[in-house]
């Protein structure tokens, strides 16, 4: 006998999916025009909700995201494997460049640093855990937004600006989707003297086992040092590196579908016995 679902637990999680980075708030009225609910049912689902503390309502009728899923997102973040896969791997591209290395995640601002080695030489550029990258002009943050939907990589951009104080141009717009749309076809994305006029850096794209990006891999430095044939050599490693980080996040995803499986065949087991 297969395990029921609660089917309000994942109606509620559908609620939940409504959010994005354009679709900041919703209402009753929003809820059942996109899930094919009554406006009852809708509101009861939102209240329920706010009363745990999942969403907030700022003013009658509206709805946003709440503090605990702040908490639960930074909870998960510090039990989040992903580090500890990635900085093995980081750690060997900075002994075999002898440049630095750092592994990003995707943040609300940014690409979000996870694990990172500095370089060994005297002078270098070290990047600690935790630093954000912008997006529009870090080869980190470029490969984020080349993964995005065209809809939300402009959201991205207008509130990048916004921070800064500025509008998104309608140049600057389309410069951003024709230069997504190349690093989605290049495989790689680079950033000489864009953020800071003296550092440069190469990235490539890390993939979970579905396929979609989870981890920016790059090596960063003195702009001066990263001539062609550092260029050549640091893009052949970090695709090495993609690959082995790749097959582990690969293995561990099955490793854990396999448990998941018998853990549901145990419990098929008891109910049948």
């Amino acid at each position: 006998m297969a395990t029921q679902l609660n089917r309000s637990l994942l109606k509620a999680l559908e609620i939940l999916d409504l959010f994005s980075v354009e679709q900041r708030a919703l209402t009753a009225r929003d809820v059942v025009d996109r899930l094919d609910m009554t406006v009852q049912t809708a509101h009861r689902f939102l209240l329920t909700l706010e009363y745990a503390g999942v969403l907030v309502s700022p003013r009658r009728g509206q709805f946003t995201l709440g503090q605990k899923l702040e908490e639960l997102g930074k909870l998960a973040f510090e039990v989040s494997p992903l580090p500890s896969l990635a900085r093995p791997v980081v750690e060997a591209l900075s002994r075999e460049l002898t440049e630095s290395v750092m592994a990003c995640r995707l943040g609300r601002q940014g690409a979000v640093c996870i694990a990172s080695t500095p370089s060994p030489r005297p002078i270098r550029v070290s990047v600690d855990v935790g630093t954000s990258l912008p997006f529009r002009t870090t080869a980190q943050g470029k490969l984020f937004l080349a993964q995005m939907a065209p809809a939300e990589r402009q959201a991205r951009l207008r509130q990048e600006a916004a921070r800064r104080g500025a509008d998104l141009s309608a140049e600057d717009a389309e410069s951003a989707e024709r230069e997504a749309q190349e690093v989605a076809r290049k495989g790689f994305a680079t950033n000489f003297g864009e953020n800071e006029s003296e550092i440069g850096a190469i990235a490539v794209p890390v993939a979970g086992p579905d396929g979609r990006m989870v981890l920016s891999l790059s090596v960063f430095g003195i702009l001066s040092s990263f001539d062609q044939p550092l260029r050549d050599r640091a893009k052949a490693q970090l695709l090495a590196g993609k690959a082995a980080l790749e097959a582990t996040l690969c293995e561990r995803g099955q490793n854990r579908l396999a448990s998941a499986e018998a853990s549901r065949r145990v419990a098929q087991a008891r109910h049948a016995g």
